[in-house]
């Protein structure tokens, strides 16, 4: 393991607002898409504490390593997701998000499961149980990331705030990325475990919550079109590199394509 979670824990990246330039930034800086995928993605980051509830009623709060990462993994996103705000509130975007109906599917249902249905499955499933939640979020991270990125295509002057970002994302992929390689390596159990959990997943995580024109609109700008095809096939490369999970990369980027 050369991930040093102790250094990330010490170096942890707090409130952006100070190191953001954003005077000067006006609404056509930032169209009207740029900002709803802003509100999207503000969203999906402050919804860290509703996802760390399901994580740590599983074996995954017994493992230290792990758990000392996501704390400050919390911690960065959400100071991500308060500079999201700040960039909406520079640009005289509206910060709030609207109401809408939730998608209803079948396949979505377990990801919709409470922290108790969690916690009775997390303790049948054990420990290796962990290798799924690393994998989860690396995929999360990776998807979350193409998005960023669309963000800084839309809006040519927040590239610097997209930069940013993303320098805080890598340092979270790159300690996912080794523990999912490494608990994927070890053990079939973990592998069946990631790939049933990957098949149960909506993406991005916490989408279940997102109403579902806020859903479809993510899916269209990021992964719509010949280009956002190119991105989806991308991100299923990077999935069928995990161990065990080969059948996977397409079944996530048919999801996320519209």
């Amino acid at each position: 393991m050369t991930f040093d979670v102790r250094e990330f824990a010490r170096t942890a990246r707090g409130s952006h607002r100070a190191e953001m330039d954003l005077a000067g930034l006006t609404p056509d800086d930032v169209d009207a898409d740029a900002a709803r995928l802003i509100r999207i993605l503000r969203d999906l980051e402050g919804s860290t504490m509703h996802r760390m509830r399901n994580l740590l009623v599983t074996a995954t709060h017994k493992d230290a390593r792990v758990t000392a990462f996501l704390t400050t993994w919390a911690f960065e996103k959400y100071w991500i997701a308060d500079a999201l705000t700040a960039v909406l509130e520079a640009t005289g975007h509206p910060t709030d998000s609207p109401d809408g109906m939730l998608r209803s599917s079948r396949a979505e249902r377990a990801d919709r499961r409470g922290p108790v249905r969690r916690a009775i499955a997390g303790n049948i499933a054990g420990p290796k149980l962990v290798a799924a939640h690393v994998t989860i979020g690396l995929i999360d991270e990776w998807v979350t990331s193409v998005a960023y990125r669309r963000l800084g295509e839309l809006a040519g002057r927040l590239q610097a705030v997209v930069a940013m970002v993303l320098e805080v994302k890598d340092r979270h992929i790159a300690f996912l990325a080794e523990e999912a390689q490494r608990r994927l390596t070890e053990s079939g159990r973990a592998r069946s475990l990631a790939a049933k959990t990957v098949k149960q997943t909506a993406w991005p995580v916490g989408a279940t919550e997102r109403p579902a024109e806020d859903r479809t609109f993510f899916e269209t700008l990021v992964f719509g079109g010949k280009e956002g095809a190119a991105r989806a096939s991308e991100l299923a490369a990077s999935i069928a590199g995990l161990p065990g999970l080969a059948p996977l990369g397409p079944l996530v980027a048919g999801r996320l394509v519209p």
